[in-house]
């Protein structure tokens, strides 16, 4: 016998609770892929734009100039950078607290995405739970009738299926979720990073010189 043909016989003796396991695992997933997409280009965006803002700086671009290209970029950090430099009080003081105000709203938008995944993570193995629980209630129902041990212990194997599929399918989550965890502590720093160059662009006394 195969080893998928293994796994396919222990989702097929799991019953119903492996199709709900399953489903679940496809969601959590998806939202998994999907966090790790958005943690990853929003990382990305913001390394690139520290960067860019600096060159365009040291190559001498005027300050109106650098917010101006800002205003055509998408996404989540020029949105914030958009949202600080709409302000007409560009005291870097200012500045800091607008962008503090802006970047506090997207982390905590994060951090609402990663409860619905701990969520998810955390209901594979107590649905597995609720699996196995069912299944013996309906093992001991049948022995109070046939009094046949053997068909106890297939019962009992039967049932902790649903045990173990919640575990196999809960363990990859956690590994992934602290992984997504470590990538946002990163994306964090970079914010944190971020707000120097920002100030460097609300520089009052440039906009009088302009």
């Amino acid at each position: 016998m195969t080893y998928w043909q293994t796994v396919i016989d222990m989702w097929s003796e799991a019953g119903w609770f492996a199709l709900a396991l399953w489903f679940l695992s496809f969601v959590s997933w998806i939202y998994l892929l999907k966090l790790h997409q958005k943690l990853t280009r929003t990382w990305f965006n913001t390394s690139k734009l520290s960067k860019d803002i600096t060159h365009l700086l040291l190559d001498g671009k005027s300050k109106h100039d650098i917010r101006t290209w800002l205003c055509n970029k998408k996404g989540v950090v020029p949105h914030i950078i958009n949202y600080v430099l709409a302000s007409k009080d560009h005291r870097k003081i200012t500045l800091k607290e607008r962008y503090e105000e802006a970047s506090i709203t997207e982390v905590t938008s994060i951090h609402k995405e990663f409860g619905v995944l701990n969520s998810l993570v955390k209901s594979a193995p107590l649905l597995g739970l609720l699996g196995t629980v069912a299944g013996m209630i309906q093992t001991f129902a049948a022995l109070s009738q046939s009094g046949d041990i053997t068909l106890v212990s297939q019962g009992i194997s039967k049932a902790l299926l649903t045990t173990q599929l919640g575990l196999l399918i809960a363990l990859p989550g956690v590994f992934a979720s602290a992984y997504l965890k470590r990538k946002f502590l990163r994306l964090s720093m970079e914010l944190e990073r971020l707000i120097y160059h920002i100030a460097k662009l609300g520089d009052s006394t440039d906009e009088v010189k302009a």
